[in-house]
Order: C-alpha cells, then structure tokens, then sequence
C-alpha cells in the first residue's frame, strides 16, 4: 500500500511539476528519496528550436555545451548514447554507456558530472509533437533494486504527458509574449474614465503613456490631464457633453514626436463588474521617432530618405502643401516626390498610401 501511495505522490508531483519554475524539481526530489538515489536528474529537449531544452538541475557545463562536445566525438547527434535509448525502457549504466570507451567516459563525465556515480537508470521517452524527456537516477555505492526500475518505468507515459504539457505550455507563452509585444509596439492603450476625468481603470500599456509624462499624466486626485492645452480643452468639453447625456465621439492629437492620438467615445453597455465609466479614451501612437519609421519605410517601399519623410506625414494626414512646408520642400518638389511614392509603392492616392503603411510592419516598428 506504501509503495502505491507513493507511487501516486510522485505522479502528482511530476504533472504538478509542468507548472514550475524551473519544472519538476519538487518531482525528481521525491523520485531521489524514494529510491534513495544519490542524484536524480531530468533534461527535456522540444521539437523546436525555439522551445528551450530544460536540464533538472542545471548543469555546470550546460547541455549544449555537452552536446557540442560529444559531436566532435560520435558525429552526429543521434550516435550520442542517451539517443540512441529506446523509448520507454530503464537502462543501467552498464546498458546505457560502455565504460571501456574513452568517448563514453567523458560523456558520462559531463551529462552524470559525478565521477563517483557507479550505477545508475536511465530511461528516455517523448511525446507525440516530438519534445523527449531523459531521466537518470545514479548512485555511488550499491545498486538499485528490481522495484526502484520498475518504479520508474511506470512512469514512462506520465513522462511523455508531463513532456507534451511542457511543451504546450511553452508554445502558449510564446503566443502570448507575440501577442503582447504587438500589443506594446502598436501602441495602443484605454482609460476608463468618470464624469471629473478621473480614471477608473486603464490597461497596462496607458500606464506606461502616463508614467512617462510626455503627452499625458495623472494628476494628484486622479484625472486624466492631457499637456497640448488645445487636446485638455477638448477633453474637458467632451465630459461635459457627456454628463449632459450625450452620446459624441471626439478625436484628440496629443503630441507630433512621436506621434500620439486619443479617441473619445462612449463606454459600451455591457462592461462586467461594477465599472460604470462616463467616458473611454483610446490611445494610439507611435513607439519609434520619425526618423527611425522614415528609414523602415525607405527600407521598405525603396524610397529616398526624403520621400519616406514625405511619406510619413501623408500618413497621419497631412496635405502635401503643408508637408512640403514641415520639411522645407517647395510645393512643387513635394508634389513630384510623392508621385515617385505613390509610384514605387503601388498607391493611387493618399487615402490608398495612408491604407498601405498603416497594414504594413512599418505600423509595429
């Protein structure tokens, strides 16, 4: 009865472990002890090269460095000796490595990193996507029991799970860290906001906007204040049309470099909880300076430094004439330059090149 209760503390233990930082620690911990192992060791590997290859504990040399090693020797990475395990079956030291190769020998030395391990059992398994996990017990002075093999052969297919839901799990948080840097790099944010301005709640990347106090910031009693004197006005009147029942939406320029924009609207209906804000106010800009975006939009489009500069203001709306104005160009040469843009770019027009830039990667550099 001990042996099963313990049996199913490990298994707990290692699916527990796919959530930790660094995974199965706790798992191996308990693997030691049970079989009274002088160490217990895991290294999973994925399917990809971004999916991190994980070592329990971290080795002295590191694994790649192992690996780049031991190709010297064996040639490819399949001829290496924890590759060439079969799936599912505990190996002793014995089995596993011959210890009247040289080759071997060091090898041992590096992935056991314990000279004084005499016995040892390994097993490798991997999961349907490809990820493998190795797991090693070792021992300096006697040998494992039948029962300590059998043990951790059984939890083969509870390896290749715990190997699968690592590997998810990863390729989620990677989705997720895609995601949210798109998020960052767009610039875009929202302040809820109460019939004073002040800010009910807002997302993560307006806080940064109002922590950095260039365009925006919180005042001592909570309210959104808006620095361009003219972008406050309109704020100000918003709300005051809000309170009077209103339904208005109000477009706002907050600042020219970088470029920043706030949308004044009416929160919808349905917001959960007990948020009941009288205003939202999106925000959206630019991370990068105009010049840095001027140079992706050259890099991109093969336009002139110039012609990207030119570009750039069409963008955010800007006619031609006074654009020509901003980046002292006559009249007539901004109007041959952006012929030459609406021609290297395949616009038509400034509606269409303002369509392009804004679908373009230049909108998340």
């Amino acid at each position: 009865m001990t042996s099963i209760l313990g049996e199913h503390d490990l298994i707990a233990a290692l699916h527990r472990g796919t959530l930790g930082a660094p995974p199965w620690e706790d798992f191996l911990e308990q693997l030691r002890r049970r079989t009274g192992a002088d160490y217990a060791r895991l290294f999973f590997q994925g399917d990809h090269d971004w999916l991190h290859s994980v070592q329990i504990p971290a080795t002295k040399s590191g694994t790649g460095r192992a690996n780049e090693i031991y190709l010297q020797d064996f040639g490819s990475a399949d001829a290496l000796p924890h590759k060439a395990m079969r799936l599912n079956r505990v190996y002793s030291l014995d089995d596993f490595l011959d210890l009247n190769d040289p080759r071997h020998i060091r090898f041992k030395s590096l992935f056991m990193e314990n000279a004084d391990i005499r016995f040892a059992r390994n097993m490798r398994v991997a999961e349907p996507n490809g990820g493998q996990i190795w797991i090693s017990l070792g021992r300096k002075k006697s040998d494992f029991s039948a029962s300590d093999g059998a043990l951790l052969g059984s939890l083969a297919n509870h390896l290749a799970i715990a190997a699968g839901t690592h590997a998810e799990l990863e390729r989620q948080r990677l989705k997720a860290g895609i995601s949210a840097d798109a998020i960052m790099r767009l610039n875009f944010g929202w302040f809820m906001l109460d019939a004073s301005g002040r800010i009910i709640d807002l997302s993560e990347q307006a806080e940064a906007l109002v922590q950095e106090a260039q365009s925006l910031r919180k005042s001592p009693d909570g309210r959104l204040i808006a620095e361009n004197a003219d972008a406050q006005g309109t704020l100000r009147k918003f709300l005051q049309m809000r309170q009077a029942g209103e339904s208005v939406v109000r477009t706002v320029h907050l600042s020219d470099e970088p470029w920043l924009d706030m949308l004044l609207t009416t929160p919808p209906a349905d917001l959960p909880g007990a948020l009941q804000p009288l205003a939202v106010a999106f925000v959206h800009g630019e991370r990068s300076s105009s010049t840095e975006r001027s140079q992706h939009l050259a890099n991109l489009f093969g336009l002139t430094i110039q012609e990207a500069r030119l570009a750039l203001h069409i963008s955010r709306g800007v006619s031609i004439r006074e654009a020509a104005a901003l980046l002292g160009l006559t009249h007539e040469t901004a109007r041959l330059y952006s012929k030459r843009i609406y021609a290297k770019t395949g616009t038509r027009g400034q509606a269409d090149l303002v369509r392009l830039i804004l679908a373009s990667i230049v909108a998340l550099a």
